[in-house]
Order: structure tokens, then C-alpha cells, then sequence
């Protein structure tokens, strides 16, 4: 027997199915991958089996694994008693930093998670609106609480003006959870103007992931999102951008530069963090101005802030503003999409590679890019019989892509500053004879 299922056998005892999360539980695997440890793009598990990493920490790691320059931070914070609960220069210092990333921060307030984060930007827009409906979109996650997590991993039920029938992601949650969240399809401005005008006065935000890598690499598209900021502003809702996932993937100024469009308010989370827990919402002075210990809007916590992911996160995004860093991201990332999209055609099966940034997904079956803006013709159209195929027959290669695709939807995986050009050959060679299986 495996070190592998031994530990699985054990991890059992203690874990529901052996994970100490859902999402570790691979279904290819039939059990969680459980890892020895891990270097720059490479990890390597507990039998000593090596793999290219584009799970990369489910999105968290931009920086690579254990790179220097983060242990070197760590142990800054370690000499100075790595505490919590405390405020201190260095907080200050990532707040600037993070208004340099993401316009839109005129202040910011820090959490430990990316639903932490979404949870309490919703709230604040509640509270400086008077108001208490959300709408969300078809397909995007905002994290796992009872706020917002619906329909993220189906396609459900739409009236012919685009609102969908809302439907929990989870059971658990309480029956009227659902009465203050409203889905409309995405992509699609008319939607969202039924919606406004059916529901006005009553919404409190629109909360959106500008790209939804949750749902592979599902962008919006640019005329679209500018209508969406007129109508927010129109009518006094509060724009929330979603920017856990996407936040860093792109150069300074993130999606809201990307785009050219500003929001009211931006959640962030995973990579600013370099493997580290911490997340961060923020937005204009006025909405955050709710916020105790000045307004009455509470959101606190022991762990938000704690020493040591700040001064993590500080040198992170340091180096994400270094000449270069851009660069190098778009050009190992340009070779890995192309590079799989010459795989399709060469090997005459039907799909194509879409990547935004340092992050990216693959679409088996889908011939067409532009369905790729559309939610609901990717649900139609993907293969998922060559997407499972695919994440098998890359465990034996040693490439590391996690089983994360929902029902609908394409996983969506990354590369790090730590992949090079000799990673990316490497990838494409163990990809070529996987599509050959095909």
C-alpha cells in the first residue's frame, strides 16, 4: 500500500471522505492529493510523485511556493512576535499599496477570506443604501455564505426578461435566504434593467466577478460592464466588484483597469496573500464611512489583519509592481493558451484555451470563443467526457490540474511567476500524448 492511501485510511478517521475541505477531495483521485511539500511551480506528493502545479493554491498562488522573497517576509514578522489583534505601520503601508492595485479603494478594511470579504462589503452596501436586495449573476461565486451563494454550479430556470429562478448551491441554508437575492443572466444589459426597474428601490448592490474564473474564464464583456456602472450610478445601487479571483492576475489597476470601469466597491483575497491567509474590501470614503468605530456597521474579527499576512502581502504586491513581473506572466501564459490551442487543432478535436492574466481555463467541445461569453452555451456545449479524461491521464504525467469543474462549468487553473518557458514545453509535450488519447 501507498504512503498515498495509508494516509487516506487514516485521514478518514478524521475527516469527512479524508479532506479536510470539500474541495480537496479529488474525484479523479478518489481522494484528496495529500502533499510532502512543494517549490516554486513543482509539488511533489507523499510517495515522492512530482507535478506541475496549475491548481496553484485554487488560485491563491501567484508568487509560486516557497518563494524567497515571501520566506524572508515571514521571518521579518516572526522577529517581531508575529501577532494579532494589533495595528501597526505596516498596515498602513499595505493599505497604500492596495489603493495602487484597485482604484476604486479610497478606504480600506482588511478580513481573512475572500467570503469574509464579500459577506461584509454586502453588508455595508446595506447599510449605506437603507436598502436589502442583491443581484447576482448567473454562474458567479462570491463565496460560500448564505448572503450570495447561489447558483453558481447549475443552470436553472429563466423567465423571458433573464431572471433566474434563485436556487442555494448548498442545503443548510434557512428558506429565506433567498428572498433578498436576485440572479439574471449575465452578459445581457436588458436583464439587468428589467431587474432595476422591478425590483427599484429595493436593491441595496450589484455584486459581480468582472472575470468569473469560477466559471473557467467567463468574462464580461466591456460595453456591457460600462452599461452596468451608468445604471448603478442611475440609479444609487452600489457596484461591488468581485476581485478574490481575478484581483492580480493583471497588471496595476487590476480588472477596473482592464475594463476602464470603476466600481464602488472591490473584494480582494488570494493572491495578495502569497499563500497566506488574508483578504481586504474596500471602496469609496463615503459607503466605507459606515463602518464602526465611526458608523455603525460592524465588521471586526481576532485573526483580520494579523501581523503576518500583512507583511507578507506587502512585499507580494511590491513585487507584482516591479518592471517585468507583468511581463514575464503574459509571456509564459501566452505560450501555455496558444500552445494548447495548436494541441486541438493538431490533434482535430474540438475546444480551445482562454486565459486572462495569470489564470486560465480549457474549453472541451467548445469550438466557438465567443459562446465563452455566454454562461449558459458552455453549459451546452463543454465535454465534459474530454475533461475527465483530461485531469486523469495528466496525474500518471505529472501535471497537477485539480478536478474543480462544476456540473456547468470549466475548471479554471494558473500559472505562477515561479512557471518558465522549460515548464510550459514540458506541459505541452505530456498534454500532446493525452490529446492523442483522446
Amino acid at each position: 500500500m501507498s504512503r498515498m492511501q495509508e494516509t487516506f485510511q487514516e485521514a478518514q478517521k478524521y475527516f469527512i471522505g479524508g479532506a479536510s475541505a470539500g474541495q480537496r477531495y479529488n474525484a479523479v483521485l478518489k481522494q484528496p492529493l495529500y502533499l510532502d511539500h512543494a517549490d516554486g511551480s513543482h509539488v511533489w506528493d507523499v510517495d515522492g510523485k512530482e507535478y506541475i502545479d496549475y491548481h496553484t493554491c485554487a488560485g491563491a498562488g501567484l508568487f509560486g511556493h516557497n518563494h524567497p522573497r515571501i520566506r524572508e517576509a515571514i521571518g521579518r514578522a516572526m522577529d517581531k512576535g508575529f501577532f494579532m489583534n494589533f495595528d501597526t505601520p505596516y498596515h498602513v503601508e499595505l493599505a497604500k499599496l492596495l489603493q495602487q492595485v484597485f482604484p476604486s479603494c479610497e478606504r480600506i478594511r482588511l478580513a481573512n477570506t475572500g467570503s469574509e470579504a464579500t459577506q461584509a462589503a454586502i453588508r455595508v452596501a446595506r447599510s449605506f443604501t437603507g436598502r436589502d436586495k442583491i443581484i447576482k449573476f448567473e454562474g458567479h461565486f462570491h463565496g460560500m455564505h448564505e448572503n450570495i451563494w447561489f447558483n453558481h454550479n447549475g443552470v436553472n430556470k429563466a423567465d423571458e426578461y433573464g431572471e433566474v429562478e434563485t436556487v442555494p448551491d448548498s442545503q443548510g441554508f434557512p428558506s429565506n435566504a433567498k428572498d433578498s437575492v436576485i440572479n439574471v443572466v449575465f452578459n445581457n444589459i436588458d436583464a439587468l434593467e428589467h431587474a432595476v426597474e422591478k425590483y427599484k428601490g429595493e436593491i441595496a448592490c450589484v455584486i459581480l466577478e468582472p472575470i468569473s474564473y469560477n466559471c473557467g474564464c467567463y468574462e464580461a464583456r466591456r460595453e456591457y460592464l460600462k452599461k452596468v456602472r451608468e445604471l448603478c450610478t442611475r440609479e444609487n445601487i452600489v457596484l461591488i466588484f468581485d476581485e478574490v479571483v481575478c484581483g492580480l492576475r493583471m497588471r496595476p489597476g487590476s480588472a477596473q483597469k482592464y475594463f476602464d470601469v470603476i466600481p464602488d466597491m472591490t473584494t480582494m483575497a488570494k493572491a495578495i496573500g502569497g499563500g497566506l491567509p488574508i483578504a481586504a474590501f474596500g471602496g469609496r470614503a463615503d459607503i466605507m464611512s459606515v463602518l464602526n468605530p465611526v458608523g455603525k456597521t460592524t465588521v471586526s474579527g481576532t485573526y483580520t489583519g494579523s501581523f503576518m499576512p500583512v507583511v507578507v502581502a506587502i512585499e507580494c504586491l511590491k513585487m507584482a509592481m516591479e518592471p517585468g513581473f507583468y511581463d514575464q506572466i503574459e509571456k509564459i501564459g501566452e505560450k501555455l493558451y496558444r500552445g494548447i490551442d495548436n494541441l486541438f487543432a493538431k490533434n482535430g478535436k474540438k475546444g480551445h484555451c482562454r486565459g486572462v492574466g495569470a489564470r486560465f481555463a480549457i474549453y472541451f467541445g467548445v469550438e466557438n470563443t465567443e459562446d465563452d461569453f455566454d454562461f449558459r452555451k458552455v453549459a451546452e456545449e463543454q465535454d465534459r467526457t474530454m475533461y475527465k479524461k483530461f485531469v486523469t491521464e495528466c496525474l500518471p504525467k505529472g501535471l497537477w490540474f485539480h478536478d474543480t469543474a462544476g456540473p456547468v462549468s470549466p475548471a479554471h487553473y494558473g500559472i505562477t511567476i515561479a512557471h518558465t518557458e522549460k515548464d510550459i514545453d514540458e506541459t505541452l509535450t505530456r498534454m500532446d500524448d493525452i490529446f492523442k488519447t483522446f
